[in-house]
C-alpha cells in the first residue's frame, strides 16, 4: 500500500515559515533559504511543495485572506444583540485581541503591494471585504442614515483601526490605543 501523501501538511509547514519570515523581514526580504531554515526542508523541497516566490506569495496571500475572513465572520457573528456597535469596537481595540504576527504580515504585504499588481488587488479586496462588514453592521444599527454617511463612518473605524494596530509593534501604546478606540466610538455615534 503507498504511503499517504505528506504535501498538504507540508505546505502548511512552508506556508507558516514563510509567513514568520515575511513577518520579519517583509516580502523582499523573505529568500528561499530563509523560509527553507525556518521550515527545516531545503530549498527544493520548498519548490517541490509550493512553488517559487511568485506561487510561494499568492498561496500565502490566499491563506491570509481566508484566514482573515473567517476570523471576522467569527467576531460579528459573536457581537451580542445589544450595543453591537460598541462591542465591536471594544473588542477591534481591544490589544489582547490583536495577532502580531497577522498585523506584520499584513503590513508587510501591503508595503509589497506596490510592485505586485496582483497583491495589491487582492489586499484592496481585503480591506474592502472588512469595511463592507462594518458598513453592514452600520447600516443594521442605523437604518436611516444615508449610505453615503454609513461608508464614511465604516472606512473612518476601518482606518483609525489599522492604523493603531499597524502601531502596536512599537510597543507602549496604550494610551493611543484607548484614544483611537474613543476616536471609533464618537465617530459611531455620530450616526445617532
Amino acid at each position: 500500500m503507498a504511503r499517504p501523501s505528506r504535501k498538504a501538511e507540508r505546505t502548511e509547514e512552508v506556508l507558516d515559515a514563510y509567513e514568520r519570515c515575511v513577518a520579519r523581514y517583509g516580502v523582499e526580504g523573505t529568500t528561499l533559504e530563509r523560509i527553507a531554515e525556518q521550515a527545516g526542508l531545503t530549498r527544493t523541497l520548498i519548490r517541490h511543495y509550493v512553488g517559487n516566490k511568485d506561487a510561494l506569495l499568492d498561496a500565502l496571500v490566499e491563506r491570509f485572506a481566508r484566514r482573515s475572513k473567517h476570523d471576522s465572520a467569527v467576531l460579528f457573528e459573536s457581537l451580542p444583540e445589544k450595543d453591537r456597535i460598541r462591542t465591536l469596537v471594544d473588542w477591534l481595540f481591544d490589544p489582547g485581541l490583536s495577532n502580531t504576527r497577522s498585523i506584520r504580515v499584513a503590513g508587510a504585504l501591503i508595503t509589497a503591494a506596490k510592485d505586485y499588481p496582483r497583491l495589491a488587488r487582492r489586499m484592496r479586496d481585503w480591506t474592502f471585504e472588512f469595511v463592507g462588514l462594518l458598513e453592514q453592521e452600520l447600516a443594521t444599527a442605523y437604518p436611516h442614515k444615508p449610505k453615503d454617511d454609513i461608508l464614511a463612518v465604516a472606512a473612518g473605524i476601518a482606518g483609525i483601526y489599522f492604523n493603531v494596530d499597524s502601531l502596536e509593534s512599537l510597543g507602549r501604546m496604550s494610551g493611543l490605543r484607548r484614544a483611537s478606540k474613543e476616536a471609533a466610538l464618537t465617530l459611531a455615534e455620530s450616526l445617532g
